[in-house]
């Protein structure tokens, strides 16, 4: 058997057979069943799943892989499979691409998956500014070759284009009461929905006889706590209720990891803070507000002493102190976990806007929020993440073009972890990113 013929076999459920057939376990000492509990630092958007809004922490642990499923994506091994979709043929040197669709997949409603459900959940990325515009906007168009068929003629060739649609953001949808399938979280992926709150918890069972079923899907439940402060998911870990946190400080993974045989995974990540207008703020107050943030900050100032920080990426204006806004405090509200580095960037802001005339301070309940400032949780897909975050058609962002509307985003790069309970057994990614490797763990993970 050649090397090329052995590795497509080991990208389908047929090596799981073969090698269970040879006394090897696809996963040394793995059990089926039981519960999975993880608490995360970040909730749902109000949107829940609706991909256009991006897949932020809790939309990418709960969507791509569990109840949601993309067409492509990345092995524990970093070899790109099949997801939905089961082949992907190049044509004309890349820029014609044929994608065959699993004709077994269903909707939790009992619904088939099909080629035009595949190109609807895909034009749902054409606004700019939606989570997969810069992926999206890389097609030139779509047309339908059979019920489980479809092809895709992109602007210019791109042998990369698979591995982009393994993006989480590019989760599939039915093509008819897309809204409330988002809303819902009846996807296509190896878990349904059993409860979901909206806001803290989700309760996830095992799809019986899913046909991803040999590509892991261990646990028979999997549950999700949203605790936004890192002190509360520590404690939480300590007394058993659950079983995974994600960012905790160093001192406070340390100390679980003595007391409580835990393990810490450190994973490098790139994250990125939002700053946009907040909740009743008025749209004239609301101009004059991300004037004066964009106009007037020194980017040379803030990344002073933290190589990290990637502010370049920003295209703000040389500063301009006091913007298009008269003098006067700002309304602040931000997520509940900026991380650290994001913290200290906060704050140098506001010290810097306090200078020019613009104190920030935190709003009070009920109050009209000037300014709200969210971190997000970016894609592997990293250059075509930030060209869907500032706009553009097909190349890099550049400096100085953009509108103020896309010119709210900081790239971060910041080092995520996560602290794990000593009987999860899980595959080792190899160089890969949180999104596509460790996000994927209700999928991949098992009882050890």
């Amino acid at each position: 058997m050649d090397h090329s013929t052995r590795r497509k076999l080991l990208q389908t459920g047929l090596a799981a057979a073969l090698l269970a057939a040879g006394g090897m376990p696809v996963a040394a000492g793995a059990r089926r069943g039981g519960r999975l509990r993880i608490g995360l630092s970040g909730g749902p958007a109000p949107a829940h799943w609706d991909p256009r809004f991006g897949p932020g922490l809790f939309q990418m642990v709960s969507g791509a892989g569990l109840a949601f499923d993309t067409l492509t994506e990345i092995a524990p091994d970093g070899l790109l499979r099949g997801a939905l979709a089961t082949s992907w043929t190049p044509s004309e040197a890349g820029r014609v691409w044929t994608l065959d669709l699993d004709p077994e997949a269903r909707f939790h409603s009992g619904h088939p998956f099909d080629a035009a459900d595949a190109i609807a959940s895909l034009d749902l990325h054409k606004a700019p500014g939606d989570a997969g515009y810069g992926i999206r906007s890389l097609i030139a168009e779509m047309r339908l070759r059979g019920p489980h068929r479809f092809e895709v003629v992109l602007h210019r060739a791109n042998a990369d284009f698979p591995y982009l649609l393994s993006d989480p953001a590019l989760i599939m949808g039915p093509r008819h009461s897309a809204a409330e399938v988002f809303r819902s979280g009846a996807g296509t992926g190896p878990y349904r929905v059993a409860s979901f709150d909206g806001a803290s918890r989700l309760l996830v069972e095992r799809v019986p006889g899913h046909p991803r079923t040999s590509q892991g899907n261990w646990f028979d439940t999997v549950e999700i706590l949203v605790i936004p402060r890192a002190e509360d998911r520590a404690r939480a870990f300590a007394e058993g209720r659950v079983d995974v946190v994600d960012r905790l400080p160093q001192p406070l993974s340390e100390r679980l990891e003595r007391a409580h045989r835990a393990q810490t995974i450190a994973i490098p990540a790139t994250d990125a803070l939002r700053f946009s207008p907040g909740v009743g703020c008025a749209a004239e107050r609301a101009d004059a507000v991300m004037a004066a943030l964009h106009d007037g900050l020194d980017r040379q100032a803030l990344t002073a002493g933290d190589p990290r920080l990637c502010l370049a990426a920003m295209p703000m204006a040389p500063a301009a102190p006091g913007g298009a806004m008269a003098p006067g405090g700002l309304t602040l509200s931000i997520d509940g976990d900026l991380g650290e580095q994001g913290a200290r960037l906060v704050a140098q802001i506001g010290q810097q806007m306090a200078a020019l005339g613009h104190p920030m301070r935190l709003a009070e309940p009920g109050q009209a929020v000037d300014l709200h400032v969210a971190r997000l949780t970016t894609r592997p897909t990293h250059a075509w993440t930030l060209l869907s975050l500032f706009g553009g058609e097909d190349t890099a962002p550049t400096t100085g073009s953009e509108t103020p509307a896309q010119r709210d985003y900081v790239p971060l790069l910041s080092e995520a972890n996560l602290v794990v309970a000593d009987w999860i057994g899980r595959p080792e990614p190899q160089a890969q990113p949180w999104s596509t490797g460790h996000a994927r763990m209700g999928q991949r993970w098992w009882r050890a």
